[in-house]
């Protein structure tokens, strides 16, 4: 079997990789993650390469180059730096639900200003207690449309968000009846909190929101009703794979640190690296991140083929 990837791949995994060197400054990574504050300026560069929304159709704004692709520029990212690669990786965050599962018009209206990076997006999906089914977030239909009420837990970019995805319990009498609705995130009656400072993921701002009376209209449901809960199991199954290609490329950049310290540091004469302890962890690493990696590709692979095994 063939694992090499394609030459079309190996260039995306090239320009991701050279990117990730030039603009992913150190000293401005640490400054991002005191402040708390999203790269946004890195973000605009990302989107103008097209780099993000790379696994979006070309009549959505992006190259088509399928959930791989997409793994292939997270890996890198994450392996520059995490911080910056986890928050460039999250831009996007939930437009999966709408290219999945929206109609034509959510996915032209939304999909490619995301890609050009004229709007960010993001899903609350979360509430206290964690629990997916059921929520205590509800949506009723009424004539002119949606009213949502409720509160959502650990939204990311929920302050900044153009767009919010929100998965609301739809009907009370079956726990996994819920619907996924699009809003513009500076509707009235919707209310964002930081939920304060936290020890990982510090350039992606961690909300708490707040829904009050929301109206969202009916065009803006992403799917069927009542059959939310179902969309949200296939989009973490896709999610999880992207998940996975974060935690390779800060494995990956950790295994790159190792390798070059240990080659710099000296003891009793010559560099570390030449012990055999250290030698045997660092074989040890390149395995585990090897797997992991394998692992990951496959995973994507089969996603793009319509086998999610």
């Amino acid at each position: 079997m063939d694992f090499s990837l394609t030459t079309e791949q190996v260039d995306i995994q090239k320009a991701a990789e050279e990117f990730a060197k030039g603009e992913f400054d150190p000293d401005a990574a640490l400054d991002y993650d005191e402040k708390q504050e999203f790269p946004s300026t890195i973000w605009k560069k990302a989107c103008e390469l097209g780099f993000v929304g790379i696994h979006f159709p070309e009549e959505y704004g992006g190259p088509g180059f399928g959930l791989l692709g997409n793994a292939l520029v997270t890996e890198a990212f994450c392996r520059q730096d995490s911080g910056i690669g986890m928050a460039l990786a999250l831009s996007d965050f939930g437009s999966e639900m709408i290219l999945r599962h929206g109609d034509e018009n959510l996915k032209s209206k939304v999909l490619p200003v995301i890609a050009q990076g004229k709007a960010l997006v993001t899903m609350a999906v979360l509430e206290e207690g964690y629990s997916l089914a059921p929520l205590s977030t509800t949506a009723k239909l009424k004539k002119d449309g949606y009213i949502i009420e409720g509160k959502k837990t650990f939204v990311t970019l929920g302050s900044l968000a153009d767009y919010m995805i929100v998965v609301c319990q739809s009907r009370s009498d079956d726990p996994h009846a819920q619907s996924v609705i699009l809003l513009e995130a500076k509707v009235d009656n919707l209310e964002a909190f930081s939920m304060g400072k936290r020890m990982g993921m510090r350039m992606v701002p961690m909300d708490q929101v707040s829904f009050n009376h929301v109206k969202a209209p009916r065009e803006n449901k992403i799917g069927r009703e009542d059959k939310g809960y179902l969309q949200l199991k296939e989009f973490f199954h896709e999610m999880r794979i992207e998940a996975g290609a974060m935690g390779v490329g800060i494995a990956q950049g950790s295994l790159d640190r190792a390798l070059d310290y240990g080659g710099k540091r000296e003891q009793f004469g010559k560099t570390i690296v030449n012990f055999d302890a250290i030698r045997n962890k660092l074989a040890d690493m390149y395995v585990d991140v090897e797997m992991a990696r394998l692992l990951t590709y496959k995973a994507a692979w089969s996603f793009d083929r319509g086998r999610p095994d």
